[in-house]
């Protein structure tokens, strides 16, 4: 059987008082990897975005800049061609400003982490020909298989990315460091805790030799589980949070999704669906089953404006009467897996619902998230 890493939880809290300027790499980190100058090993720092940091604000006004057509901040990437601002919904793309357009000035200053400026601190830590590289989605294939090749064959040392580190093809190595966890647990998003404690025990399997998480919530339960090795208890406390708040799989859930170009009318329409929806409940045949349905929102979706449409989402909560939850299964499979399939009475009785659902409105059954 294979060793367990070593796994060491770091306070960013504490780490972030002894410092006078922000780094993306804890002194535990930082000195973890410099050791590699010297040792015959490799690295990966995980972080869960891409870019040199998530966005710009400027220190004098607080302005931050954000994408004309989604209700999104705009991330600064490093190119050949110079710096620019990239919206990662609509592909929006302006050369990065050197003035505020707000008040005209000039202390413009990154907000956030991203593999570029992971890439960069880095690099601060090593001689220039040291073999630092960066893997991230959305890479050209052939670039992004010669990043794996040279890892593979060792003549990568550290290589930083996001979820592309968990690419079959790339071997394990010694260190992992995972610089950024906290944003995914922030999520308001029933399946957080889930899909952060699955990327946890993906990286761990990658680590060879020692594994660094740094967070500023190292008290959240989801790090003891994780750490301690129970999985199961993990589950166990995430099967009674779904069962208790009714979510999946103790209920299927459906999401409803409309968009507009007015934000005012798109409230109007979303308001007359929840309305119309609440008006089929007290008629037969669904008044028999109205206790089965709950129905939540409408509210503006997580990215509320994306290509200069305003989204509004309403969320039906559908009580299984006669489908069972198979509680053969192991839960550690994925949560996911456990939602039953609806019975034919069940599946007639929420279309029937459905059926009051407008054709421009977007259905989504067992949705991956409700953002």
């Amino acid at each position: 059987m294979p060793k367990s890493p070593i796994v060491k939880i770091v306070d960013l809290k504490k780490e972030r008082k002894k410092e006078e300027e922000f780094t993306s790499l804890s002194s535990t980190g930082s000195s973890a990897l410099q050791k590699l100058n010297y040792k015959k090993e490799q690295a990966f720092i995980f972080i869960n975005r891409r870019g040199l940091a998530t966005s710009i604000v400027c220190q004098d006004c607080g302005f931050v800049f954000q994408c004309p057509h989604c209700d999104a901040p705009l991330t600064f990437h490093h190119t050949d061609k110079g710096n620019i601002l990239m919206c990662h919904h609509c592909g929006y793309s302006t050369p990065a400003p050197s003035v505020c357009p707000q008040c005209r000035g000039y202390r413009l200053k990154p907000l956030g982490l991203g593999t570029e400026r992971i890439v960069q601190e880095v690099k601060e830590f090593f001689p220039p020909d040291f073999p630092i590289a960066r893997i991230e989605g959305g890479m050209e294939d052939e670039k992004e298989l010669g990043i794996i090749n040279d890892f593979n064959a060792r003549k990568v040392k550290i290589l930083i990315g996001t979820e592309a580190l968990f690419r079959p093809q790339l071997r394990k190595a010694d260190l992992v460091i995972v610089a950024s966890i906290d944003p995914l647990l922030f999520l308001p998003d029933y399946g957080s805790e889930e899909n952060t404690f699955a990327i946890l025990q993906n990286l761990k399997k990658l680590a060879q030799k020692e594994i660094i998480v740094q967070t500023l919530i190292p008290d959240n339960d989801i790090f003891s589980f994780w750490k301690d090795d129970r999985e199961k208890e993990f589950f166990q406390k995430e099967m009674k949070n779904r069962h208790d708040y009714l979510w999946p799989p103790f209920v299927q859930l459906i999401k409803l999704t409309g968009i507009a170009r007015q934000q005012d009318k798109g409230e109007r329409e979303a308001l007359q669906l929840k309305d119309r929806l609440e008006q089929a409940l007290q008629h037969p045949p669904l008044s028999t089953y109205r206790k089965n349905f709950v129905i939540m929102g409408p509210g503006p979706a997580f990215i509320f404006k994306e290509r200069d449409y305003y989204k509004w989402n309403i969320l039906i909560k559908f009580k299984y009467f006669e489908s069972k939850i198979d509680k053969q299964l192991p839960a550690s499979l994925g949560l996911d897996l456990l939602l039953p399939s609806l019975s034919k009475k069940e599946l007639l009785i929420r279309n029937k619902l459905l059926q009051v659902v407008p054709p421009q409105w977007k259905i989504n059954a067992d949705p991956k998230d409700i953002l």
